[in-house]
């Protein structure tokens, strides 16, 4: 198609200066010196304006306007066009030095919750916060649509396209309500388990273990990286490049265990996306849910399930020796599931983490329409937290200011977590009504589920949500998958 060639120069170095910016992500949140994270921070900084300035480009928009009209689109294409249209209507109201300037905020917002979360310093944060929350709710009400009734659902919008927060209150709401309600019950039953001891290992034997749990779930590293930061993460930089961080706590080895898994599981997307996916510029279209719905599919509906305990302890066992060689397979299973109201959302079960994530779609929803204040946030936080976990809240480090999502921006994703939730336990319902899953996870060999999820779900996630869950399991969105998946596992 010519219309389609015509585009591919502008696409491309959209995709260069993109893999440029991601690069110096990267090393800002690893690696890079203090003294240098305000010069990295302008250089990528620049390199957003450059890829905004082609989006005004008037040959560039031409182009792509051409190919919107075209006929002879095939899906990913049809998906691609109204995702540039979308992108230069944007672009076509704003300058560059509106956008360089929102920029500018959001990466002082992300240097200084770096700096101040240290510190445990919500207050010196605060100034450069509320600077990054005014630019998001400059970016929204330039979004903003007739069919959005509030700020806050342009940001769903950006992450869920279609979503609002009415439905996502809808679906949250009964959540909400059966987990505060499951708690107790699965708190209590546990008290009859035999749970080990969590006791110190060293970061250099955890470390160990990272590499392992990757070869396990089929990550390959000869096209991937991995990195300790502050807050763990994963990107896919280009084909054959996508990057995993991780975190260690010398007193409780679970938490890297898990961040493995799920950034990880969410490498495993990445890596086997189709050659058509590259041909027609539609990698990295897929929705914030439906990512986290393989990330937390692969941490928690494989990763904690009773199926791969024996796996897991095995590689622990030849890792770590010490106590873990008395473990039991039950034992370390009732270990990776132990129920308890945390602090730390990437430390939290699979029954409270939802609660975590509603939470923060509270604070952030309230937040964006302004019916609060930055300032009030901490206390907001604390409250919810005593309300809905019951517990209590030391310090604003492991409180409002744990999660890079604010810092950045990223107002808008977190209830990407709790959909995937509900996503992954419908998916697995599909899923072993087509492969032996249990069988699977018992001989520790995954690669029937990559090959599943390459074949019936990674081939289609360019779609919307909604399209494309109907095409991976037949049905749209039901919350009951997960409910009773947790019932059963929590309840027995």
């Amino acid at each position: 198609m010519k219309e389609f060639d015509a585009l591919k120069p502008y696409l491309d170095k959209k995709r260069d200066l993109r893999y440029l910016s991601s690069i110096v992500y990267y090393d800002l949140q690893t690696k890079a010196p203090v003294q240098t994270i305000e010069k990295e921070s302008e250089i990528a900084n620049s390199i957003s304006a450059d890829i905004a300035s082609i989006s005004q480009d008037p040959e560039y928009i031409k182009a792509v306007k051409a190919f919107a009209a075209a006929n002879g689109k095939n899906p990913e294409q049809t998906r691609l066009a109204e995702l540039l249209m979308e992108d230069i209507s944007f672009m076509e109201k704003v300058t560059i030095e509106q956008y360089s300037a929102w920029n500018q905020a959001i990466s002082a917002s992300n240097a200084a919750w770096r700096k101040y979360r240290e510190t445990n310093d919500f207050a010196a944060f605060l100034p450069y916060w509320e600077k990054a929350i005014k630019a998001q709710k400059e970016i929204c009400a330039i979004k903003k649509t007739d069919k959005q009734k509030t700020l806050y659902d342009v940001c769903l919008n950006d992450y869920e396209p279609g979503s609002t927060e009415e439905q996502v209150e809808g679906v949250f709401e009964p959540l909400k309500k059966a987990l505060i309600e499951m708690l107790p019950r699965a708190m209590k039953r546990q008290e009859s388990l035999d749970v080990p001891e969590v006791y110190p290992i060293s970061i250099a034997k955890q470390s160990e273990l990272t590499p392992k749990l990757l070869k396990l779930i089929g990550y390959d590293l000869s096209r991937g990286a991995i990195a300790e930061s502050a807050h763990p993460f994963s990107d896919s930089l280009s084909k054959h490049d996508a990057r995993i961080t991780t975190n260690y706590d010398l007193e409780d080895y679970h938490g890297n265990l898990s961040t493995v898994l799920h950034e990880g599981g969410h490498c495993m997307e990445f890596q086997n996306w189709p050659d058509s996916h590259y041909e027609n510029y539609v990698e990295m279209v897929a929705t914030a849910a439906v990512c986290e719905t393989h990330s937390r599919f692969y941490e928690n509906l494989l990763g904690k399930s009773k199926e791969l305990a024996p796996v897991l302890l095995k590689l622990c066992q030849e890792t770590f020796g010490g106590d873990f060689l008395k473990m039991s397979a039950e034992e370390f299973y009732n270990g990776e599931n132990l129920v308890r109201p945390s602090l730390i959302r990437c430390d939290a079960d699979e029954l409270t983490y939802s609660l975590h994530i509603i939470i923060r779609f509270e604070i952030e929803r309230d937040l964006i329409n302004g019916k609060i204040e930055a300032k009030d946030v901490p206390a907001i936080w604390n409250a919810k937290y005593k309300e809905y976990l019951g517990i209590d809240v030391p310090s604003d480090k492991d409180g409002c200011m744990q999660d890079t999502h604010w810092s950045e921006n990223l107002f808008g994703y977190f209830p990407s977590y709790a959909l995937g939730n509900l996503y992954g336990a419908q998916i697995l319902h599909k899923m072993k009504q087509d492969i032996d899953v249990h069988s699977c996870l018992k001989q520790g060999d995954l690669e029937p589920i990559r090959e599943w999820f390459a074949t019936y779900d990674f081939a289609y996630d360019y779609l919307h949500p909604e399209d494309w869950i109907k095409k991976v399991t037949g049905e749209k969105l039901d919350a009951r998958y997960f409910i009773e998946y947790l019932q059963e596992k929590f309840l027995g």
